[in-house]
């Protein structure tokens, strides 16, 4: 392959907060590759966006690509990564060293700033991340409350039951 785009997101609820990145890959002709939406934990917005130019470098790098383009709306990881910002706080040091070793590990690639809005594809992929957790929290909340449901139905006899059943699982387990 000879070019690789790469759009990189990272969005924190709170600062910090629960945190996600968002990756897209492309290649010349604008063709989605790969993308990646995923939680990254409670982080700051800056280590989720030079968290997600980390996934973003390890996925290019199954690629080899001749060139990768690294394209983000975080201007501070932006100018960091390109050496016209000190990287000041130890934690972002660590991140941007990280990066710097992956990218060194590409032909030839660069980090290019772009308006939050020109990087709106990496940005869905983080939201997808939120409201993925927050289906599965539903959905999870729905099968509690069922299993709820039908243990109040339950005699005391039948309870009993249940839970000897229920404990004769675990102990199979291996």
């Amino acid at each position: 392959m000879r070019k690789l785009f790469i759009h990189v997101d990272g969005a924190s609820r709170g600062n910090p907060g629960e945190a996600a990145i968002g990756v897209l890959l492309t290649d010349e002709q604008g063709n989605t590759i790969e993308e990646v939406s995923q939680l990254i934990g409670q982080a700051t917005n800056n280590v989720a966006e030079y968290k997600a130019l980390i996934e973003g470098a390890r996925r290019a790098l199954e690629y080899l690509p001749e060139e990768a383009i690294f394209l983000t709306d975080s201007e501070l990881v932006a100018n960091q990564i390109n050496g016209l910002y000190k990287v000041q706080e130890p934690h972002l040091q660590y991140l941007n060293q990280k990066a710097l070793e992956l990218l060194s590990r590409l032909p030839r690639w660069r980090v290019n700033y772009i308006e939050r809005e020109a990087n709106y594809k990496a940005h869905r992929l983080a939201m997808r991340a939120f409201r993925e957790k927050s289906r599965q929290e539903r959905e999870r909340s729905k099968i509690l409350n069922e299993i709820e449901d039908v243990l109040r139905e339950l005699t005391p006899d039948d309870l009993r039951r249940v839970l000897s059943y229920a404990n004769s699982l675990k102990a199979q387990k291996p």
